[in-house]
């Protein structure tokens, strides 16, 4: 009792202080207008998201830009007529391939307009490789370097580390089952090196990249790909070499290229991205509602401590919830399903699945679209939408199961630890990292593997309405691009986030320009609940998650090998490495 009234008044006291700043604010930016004509500015160094969190973050200043708000606000800006033009800067590989494609499409769509835009970089990749960054740039009818800066389209490398000789001197034993060959997410833990499948996997991923990274070069840069594939293994090319090659037009500094931006508008007003998009609005903002749900980051069954610790999460519990929200909701009259996930567990999967059905059956259409990966349990819940929508970069397929576990019990008996066991049941101990499997616990683990690929595989079929031959020669485990998925049928089309909606309307049997509200499900959690959160301890929870964000690279390199000590059968990408 008396910890929730310490709660209880230190919440009033912070509602207090927030009422008066946010007075003080709304004050300060009452009736917020914008200049007559204008230079929309985009900073793609600074960190995107998929999509918002909650509101707390916008009230302390940490909100991220989504690629929502980039599209967004590309698209109304290229419609609005005091847009004159856009300048952006870059720098390194800050985002996915598929996320760089669909915002070169939006800008393909600026220009078509007769709109300018400058792409501006000190370096386009310094000490790393540049080429997502640079492949968006080269969309721009201008692009700036500063001198002394450097071109590193240097194309693509795959990096996967391989524990197994180190696990054999720690006395730590990897076992895993996977179905098939492709399904290669453990053996980083069980080989020390790839094996011929895995190897061949990753060069078709990286020679098809290439391709795309070439090819998008080659086209706006009105180049032969030759060309490019040439200045690739040239690069990394400084100002000079770059400017003789055509991949750059002007080497100038930051203010030069600002400079010529508001020259060439007949002197604009510079205005940042997310004011310009807090002030003019969302594109899709009426009209019936179209229901955005996303599915990012690992697929678990849920809890309420993880939807605390990450509003975005790709939890069982959450998208069900949408997705039923949505089917319940008299103005929804249709969904898009935006995954970008790698996959999770079996049963969230099918419980995420069996949901995306119910909400077709209530008479609403599920558009899928894919961002930079959509793959093994990240293919299952896609897999049942009326229409599934992939970037040519997209990872998807990974059509697999895999399951194991590690044991510890040669490093426990160095250790000098025992362990004392008493169960009963002939497999009750199957899942302790103490000790191995034996051949009942091996009989049991393969018999789960069998049947969840089994259910993958038929229910693709059923699905996509394709073969028994077609669907093994799609899965195997085997990750695919977007553009080799569509060729065996496992995606619709290639398309962004604008051709979902467009889907979208049509499935509702809606006018193609009819006017549509593009609405999260569920909604960004707002500040008041976030400070709710707080007051009942949850709020410990979300800022020890803050905190570690800052850790995230090293956890993103980790997490297979955190993931591997779950010994449920998952469904997960193999990763890739790409560098």
């Amino acid at each position: 009792m008396f910890t929730f009234l310490v709660r209880l008044f230190a919440l009033i006291g912070f509602l207090i202080v927030a009422g008066v700043v946010t007075g003080v604010w709304l004050y300060w930016r009452s009736e917020p207008s914008l200049p007559d004509t204008i230079v929309l500015e985009l900073d793609f160094e600074r960190p995107m998201v998929e999509a918002a969190g909650g509101g707390l973050d916008s009230l302390i200043g940490h909100s991220d830009a989504t690629l929502r708000d980039v599209l967004d606000a590309v698209e109304r800006g290229r419609t609005d007529p005091r847009v004159k033009g856009l300048v952006a800067r870059f720098g390194g590989d800050t985002m996915g391939f598929a996320q760089a494609q669909e915002i070169r499409t939006a800008i393909d769509r600026f220009r078509a307009t007769g709109r300018f835009a400058i792409a501006y970089a000190d370096s386009f990749g310094e000490s790393g490789a540049g080429n997502r960054s640079y492949m968006l740039a080269s969309a721009f009818d201008e692009v700036w370097l500063q001198p002394l800066g450097i071109v590193s389209l240097t194309g693509l490398s795959a990096q996967i580390p391989f524990l197994r000789t180190a696990l054999d001197e720690l006395g730590v034993r990897p076992q895993f089952e996977q179905r098939e060959e492709y399904k290669s997410f453990a053996e980083m833990l069980t080989r020390s090196d790839f094996t011929p499948a895995h190897r061949e996997m990753m060069e078709s991923l990286i020679g098809d990249l290439t391709g795309q990274i070439a090819d998008a070069v080659a086209r706006s840069r009105r180049m032969a790909v030759a060309e490019v594939r040439g200045l690739i293994d040239r690069a990394p090319l400084m100002d000079g070499e770059a400017l003789a090659a055509r991949l750059i037009d002007r080497i100038g500094y930051r203010d030069e290229a600002v400079a010529e931006a508001v020259r060439r508008s007949g002197g604009a007003e510079l205005v940042d991205l997310l004011d310009y998009l807090a002030i003019a609005g969302p594109v899709h903002a009426e009209g019936p509602t179209i229901a955005l749900i996303h599915a990012v980051g690992t697929i678990t069954r849920g809890s309420d401590e993880r939807e605390a610790l990450d509003p975005l999460n790709a939890t069982a519990e959450r998208l069900v919830g949408a997705l039923e929200e949505a089917a319940e909701d008299p103005t929804v009259v249709a969904a898009i399903l935006r995954i970008d996930s790698g996959g999770g567990s079996v049963a969230a999967s099918e419980s995420i699945r069996r949901a995306v059905v119910k909400l077709r059956e209530a008479g609403k259409p599920v558009v899928v679209s894919m961002g930079d990966t959509a793959a093994s349990g990240g293919y299952w819940i896609a897999m049942n939408a009326d229409r599934i929508l992939a970037s040519p970069a997209t990872f998807t397929g990974s059509i697999g199961v895999v399951a194991g576990k590690v044991s510890g019990a040669a490093l426990s008996q160095r250790l000098g630890v025992n362990w004392g066991v008493v169960e009963v049941g002939r497999n009750a101990g199957m899942w302790s990292p103490a000790r191995p499997f034996n051949e009942s616990h091996e009989e049991r683990l393969n018999a789960l593997i069998d049947a969840s690929y089994k259910a993958f595989l038929d229910k693709v079929a059923e699905a996509r309405r394709l073969s028994p031959e077609q669907v093994h020669d799609a899965a195997r485990g085997r990750v695919w691009t977007g553009t080799q998925a569509l060729r065996l049928g496992l995606v619709d089309e290639l398309g962004d986030q604008e051709r979902a909606i467009a889907i979208a309307r049509e499935l509702a049997k809606l006018a193609p320009d009819a006017p549509v509200t593009l609405t999260p499900f569920p909604p960004p959690k707002s500040t008041l609940d976030e400070l709710l959160d707080l007051a009942s301890g949850r709020g410990e929870l979300i800022q020890g998650a803050r905190t570690l964000a800052a850790l995230k690279p090293l956890a993103d390199m980790a997490r297979p090998l955190l993931a591997a000590l779950n010994a449920e059968p998952r469904m997960v990408m193999t990763p890739t490495g790409l560098r």
